[in-house]
C-alpha cells in the first residue's frame, strides 16, 4: 500500500514539475511582449510628450503588466530619489526584478545594454537606441514563438517520463 502511495506521489510531483517548467517558459513570452509594449510606450513619451525619463518610465509602467511593469516602476522611483546614474539603477533593477524565471540571460543582457545608453544621449539617439532594442526584441520573440510549441509540450512529457522511470525503479 505504501509503495503505491509513493509511486502516486512521485508521478504527481514529476508531472507537476514538467507543467511548472512549461508555465515558466510561457511566462517568458508574455514578459517579452510586455517589454516590447513598454518600449513602444517609452519611445512615444520621449518623442511626442518630451517627458523626462523618470516620468516616462513611470507612465510606461502603468500601462504594462507583470515583471516589466515592476521593473520600470522600480527604475522610475530610484531615479526620482536620485543618488545614482541611470545605467547603475537600470542594471540593479534588471538583476533584482527580472530574474531567470522572468527573462532569459540573453534578454536581460540586451536590456542592460539598452540601460547603458539610455538617458545620456540626445532625444534622437535615445530613439535610435530604443529602435535597435525593439529590433532585437522582435528577433527574440520570433525565436520564442518557434520554440514555444515544442517546449510547452516537451516539459510535461519529460516530467511524466522521468516520473515513470523513477516509479519503475521503485517497483
Amino acid at each position: 500500500m505504501m509503495k503505491w502511495l509513493g509511486i502516486g506521489m512521485v508521478m504527481a510531483g514529476s508531472v507537476g514539475l514538467g507543467l511548472w517548467y512549461s508555465i515558466l517558459y510561457a511566462r517568458r513570452g508574455k514578459n517579452l511582449s510586455a517589454c516590447k509594449r513598454a518600449m513602444i510606450l517609452l519611445k512615444g513619451e520621449i518623442i511626442y510628450g518630451r517627458t523626462p525619463l523618470p516620468a516616462a518610465l513611470f507612465q510606461a509602467a502603468g500601462r504594462t503588466k507583470g515583471a516589466v511593469s515592476l521593473f520600470l516602476r522600480e527604475v522610475s522611483e530610484r531615479l526620482e530619489k536620485g543618488g545614482d546614474r541611470l545605467d547603475t539603477i537600470w542594471n540593479l533593477a534588471v538583476d533584482e526584478v527580472l530574474n531567470d524565471r522572468e527573462f532569459g540571460d540573453q534578454d536581460r543582457c540586451e536590456l542592460k545594454t539598452l540601460g547603458d545608453t539610455l538617458g545620456y544621449l540626445d532625444v534622437e539617439m535615445q530613439i535610435q537606441t530604443i529602435d535597435l532594442y525593439l529590433q532585437r526584441l522582435e528577433q527574440s520573440l520570433e525565436e520564442y514563438e518557434k520554440e514555444k510549441r515544442n517546449r510547452t509540450k516537451l516539459y510535461p512529457l519529460l516530467g511524466t517520463m522521468c516520473g515513470a522511470l523513477i516509479c519503475i525503479i521503485m517497483v
